[in-house]
């Protein structure tokens, strides 16, 4: 019995000193190699500042509201003098009939359609593309965020559904219920009211249906002319209205910026405004004003004069003024080194100089592994933060390397691995 646990002790400390041995040894392999090595990868960088402020168009809002509003034209839609925007009907009922009259006249529309195209199997099949198109506009509207691009999407994708539906049934059973629409429509025709008061453009430009006090408040005229205290002191009116039109092609955004951070602008310079919410692309505008200082603040007004459809919802925005972006190879700073680069001649044999020493330049760099060593890569500093460094190849020190395909195998890529720590690094030395 003794036997028999004196081996079960020798076995236990034999199978410790084995795992003993195998942690140390890799442990040890850690500590030797001193070698770090990193992916470089594709990077904008951006030199920006955050603002809050307020989109600003030359507005006018029409006179009228309530509860027996029907807006006749879409968020943004263009319309010329006289055209009509939007009908105030005198009773719930008269609004509660047109609405279930134009869903009539719509069904109407759609089916006749349908029974046009119900013996066309080409027909059927851009139908579906019709609704293969509409998901992805829908689901891309409400990724977006934008509620009224996914209702308007959503209408599109109903009702090519709607058709499609028709379309597979064919023409037979069609032609009832078109007879039993038409039917319908006539008789709420015949007992529509007719005392509906008409809302009309003023004047040819975009319908928004938002009126949110501010029409009056910032004006182009007035944000040309603001404080840093007028500024703060920026609060809506009481108004309502059916609706409001929107004038020109010009829109601005009004923001309040440290000095510091206008020092950077002048009146007349372009810069590109990232906003938060609403905006589905970077802007291109104008500083078209900047304030005298007060408290270290200043007023700037950014305008454009493209995409005024977009903007006709937008009002307090937070938004991102982009002073300079850079396109480059983002790597850690610490692989970005300062080393003696070899040129060489199209046979990619050292140069030498006058004394017959070979010839060598200063550059800035950053090593990488090709095959089991490290490769010297020149590149130009971009854009520096706290923990990267954006680079692109250096092309006037690349020139130093006469043979294309050495001058090539010596371009820093997105992709390269490369090296951010060693104990000693130089080109050619072998790291794995």
């Amino acid at each position: 019995m003794k036997n028999g646990t004196l081996a079960t002790k020798i076995m236990l400390a034999a199978i410790f000193l084995t795992v003993l041995v195998y942690f140390g040894v890799n442990l040890a392999a850690y500590f030797s190699d001193p070698y770090t090595i990193t992916v470089a990868f594709s990077y904008t960088g951006e030199n920006a500042v955050t603002v809050s402020g307020y989109v600003v168009r030359d507005e006018e809002v029409l006179e009228g509201g309530g509860d027996l509003v029907y807006s006749s034209r879409g968020e943004g839609e263009r319309v010329s003098k006289g055209g009509t925007v939007a009908l105030i009907y005198p009773t719930v009922q008269a609004l509660n009939d047109a609405n279930t009259l134009r869903d009539l006249t719509s069904q109407m529309e759609q089916l006749q359609y349908a029974r046009s195209l119900a013996a066309g199997s080409q027909a059927s099949a851009r139908l579906d593309d019709e609704i293969t198109k509409g998901l992805t506009d829908f689901r891309a509207a409400l990724a977006g965020g934008g509620m009224d691009a996914a209702a308007e999407a959503g209408e599109g994708l109903r009702t090519a559904i709607l058709r499609r539906g028709y379309a597979y049934s064919g023409a037979g059973g069609l032609d009832a219920t078109i007879e039993s629409l038409s039917g319908q429509i006539s008789a709420l025709t015949a007992s529509a009211e007719t005392d509906v008061t008409r809302v009309s453009a003023p004047k040819a430009g975009l319908f928004s249906g938002l009126v949110d006090g501010y029409e009056s408040v910032l004006t182009p005229e007035s944000i040309r002319e603001m404080t840093p205290s007028g500024y703060k002191d920026i609060a809506p009116a009481g108004v309502s209205g059916v609706g409001k039109m929107v004038y020109g092609d010009e829109w601005s955004f009004v923001t309040m910026m440290r000095s510091e951070d206008v020092k950077r602008l002048e009146e007349g310079d372009t810069v590109t405004l990232r906003f938060q919410k609403g905006m589905d692309r970077d802007m291109e505008m104008k500083a078209s004003y900047i304030s005298a200082e007060e408290g270290g603040r200043r007023v700037v007004v950014f305008t454009a004069q493209k995409y005024l459809h977009l903007a006709t919802l937008l009002r307090h925005q937070n938004a991102q003024v982009i002073f300079e972006s850079y396109d480059g190879v983002r790597v850690p700073r610490s692989a970005v080194r300062v080393a003696m680069q070899e040129v060489t001649d199209e046979n990619d044999q050292p140069v030498l100089d006058s004394q017959g020493n070979p010839k060598q330049q200063s550059v800035t760099c950053v090593y990488c592994l090709w095959g089991d060593t490290a490769r010297l890569k020149p590149v130009k500093v971009l854009w520096q933060e706290d923990d990267y460094i954006l680079v692109v190849p250096d092309e006037e020190a690349l020139s130093a390397f006469t043979a294309e395909k050495t001058r090539e195998s010596r371009r820093l890529r997105a992709g390269d691995q490369v090296v951010t720590a060693a104990a000693e690094l130089y080109d050619g030395k072998v790291v794995q």
